[in-house]
């Protein structure tokens, strides 16, 4: 089954309601259908052909999201750029995934001349324009109603956010993007009946894993916001009061920050997901208060998990088990390992999470050695997250394999600190990293970012971590920064703010 397939079943028995709009133009079922069609042809008239790699620059669009749909009508495989990347990440993405077809929206025009000089003969370079995808099917009954593509055949590359190393192109089969899909009908009830805004970037799993893409593969509807900015989702939200909103953490946070978030009120969004990083709880709170009649939801997943493992479908479940982000869903299996990669058998305890079933990709583009890595030898994905069950199976994140710093001889995790630093009404972000020291190994420091118009000082936060931490998971040092580098999904990328600390430290030393 793939999201294709089901466009077309849904549209055979409603053709006329709306399937997909963005502020200028509304969709119906069999419209959305058609274009796809369109979409395949075209490429397909290129000379795009099955395997081939589609690199897509561009912002959030309907026509983003019938390429999603179009690789199971011929085969080609879409890679989704993130528009956020640096030079150097843009060229190793166009160097790694060896694109048939590079296209672009224009205002990335100017980005992508400076990549053209120097590119394989063989990539085509196509700018989007409003006829670009007007050619006529000519596909075969078979293929206009269920796609010529096998399940396991690889559907999208997405690269991973590289949070600690250049970014890894996972591959994404149709089967891993259907059974997600159908594992959040499952848990969350999503149906025809439901609608979303898509609003997370479509470089990014979240934007197309994370509800959005459930419901359109339920018949439901969508609303694409083309690039996020916070007036703009309101202005959406305002116009569409969708059943399902997923935004980002940082997205939260641009919301919350607006006065006037405050005192709206929406009363028919009955569901609202956050992901990547964890939201303080006056945020939380002002979340409940603007969405009175929504269920709170966490998420756990990564791009190599199809993005959801772990997720809560009510608040209630979390408020009765303070700190957790879910269960593990009825389509995965998990299991707890510990540092030799022996499982772990009971509850309470801290082990790394490892999973396994249909949602899990099927390895790293051109990258066998990383693939190999990442797989245990009976088939089990390595999260490199270190999670902990209560007794009633229930999850909770205790951070990062290898985001735990050895100070002194003690082992203090990254998220602990994080958390409690964020606890502070000044601070709205916080990363904590180890530095090396002669006599600490490493020092234990953090660098924080203050809620705007905010000035919190370096001992009153430490002040703040001795009352609530063990003496030696309190930061030595406290740097305030206006901004943390951080990846498309929200992560702060700590190896660039390590590196940057480091030289800024070898600076000092020098002078």
């Amino acid at each position: 089954m793939n999201h294709f397939q089901t466009a077309v079943f849904h549209a055979a028995r409603d053709p006329n309601r709306i399937a997909i709009s963005d502020s200028t133009k509304l969709l119906s079922r069999l419209d959305f259908v058609h274009h796809v069609l369109r979409v395949a042809a075209s490429l397909q008239a290129m000379g795009i052909g099955r395997g081939d790699r589609v690199c897509a620059v561009m912002h959030n669009s309907i026509d983003f999201v019938a390429l999603y749909y179009a690789t199971a009508v011929t085969g080609f495989i879409l890679v989704p750029v993130n528009t956020r990347y640096d030079h150097g990440d843009f060229c190793h993405v166009f160097e790694d995934s060896d694109p048939k077809l590079v296209l672009y929206a224009p205002e990335f025009e100017d980005r992508i001349s400076g990549y053209r000089q120097g590119a394989d003969e063989g990539t085509q370079w196509v700018g989007l324009t409003d006829t670009l995808f007007d050619a006529m099917p000519d596909f075969d009954t078979q293929t206009a109603r269920v796609g010529a593509v096998d399940d396991d055949e690889v559907s999208l590359i997405l690269y991973t956010s590289g949070t600690t190393s250049r970014p890894k192109g996972a591959m994404l089969t149709h089967r891993n993007l259907a059974a997600n899909a159908m594992n959040y009908q499952v848990e969350l009830g999503i149906t025809e009946n439901s609608s979303s805004i898509l609003a997370t970037p479509l470089f990014h799993i979240g934007g197309f894993g994370v509800l959005n893409g459930p419901v359109l593969f339920a018949g439901g509807t969508l609303h694409v916001v083309g690039r996020y900015d916070p007036e703009t989702l309101l202005d959406a939200l305002k116009a569409t009061e969708p059943s399902h909103l997923f935004l980002l953490s940082t997205m939260w946070v641009g919301l919350t920050d607006r006065p006037e978030f405050a005192d709206l009120r929406f009363n028919d969004v009955n569901y609202v997901q956050t992901a990547a990083s964890p939201l303080s709880e006056w945020r939380q709170d002002r979340i409940r208060k603007v969405f009175p009649n929504a269920e709170f939801g966490w998420g756990y997943g990564m791009t190599e998990s199809c993005v959801t493992s772990i997720k809560n479908r009510t608040t209630q479940e979390i408020q009765d088990h303070p700190g957790s982000i879910g269960y593990v869903w009825r389509h995965v299996a998990a299991r707890l390992v510990d540092a030799a990669g022996q499982v772990l058998p009971g509850t309470n305890q801290v082990g790394e999470l490892q999973v396994r079933g249909p949602t899990v990709f099927a390895g790293y583009w051109n990258n066998p050695q990383a693939t190999e890595d990442v797989f245990t030898p009976d088939g089990w994905l390595k999260t490199g997250d270190l999670l902990e069950f209560d007794a009633d199976g229930f999850a909770y994140f205790r951070g990062r394999a290898k985001d735990m710093i050895k100070t002194g001889g003690e082992n203090v995790a990254a998220i602990e600190v994080e958390q409690c630093l964020t606890e502070h009404p000044q601070v709205s972000d916080a990363a904590i990293m180890g530095l090396p020291h002669e006599y600490w190994g490493e020092e234990l420091v953090a660098v924080v970012v203050p809620v705007p118009g905010t000035q919190p000082g370096g001992d009153e936060l430490q002040q703040h971590c001795r009352a609530r931490l063990s003496a030696f998971k309190v930061p030595k040092r406290i740097f305030i920064h206006e901004t943390v580098p951080k990846s498309s999904s929200g992560k702060v990328q700590k190896f660039i703010l390590k590196r940057k600390l480091m030289e800024q430290e070898a600076r000092a030393s020098d002078g």
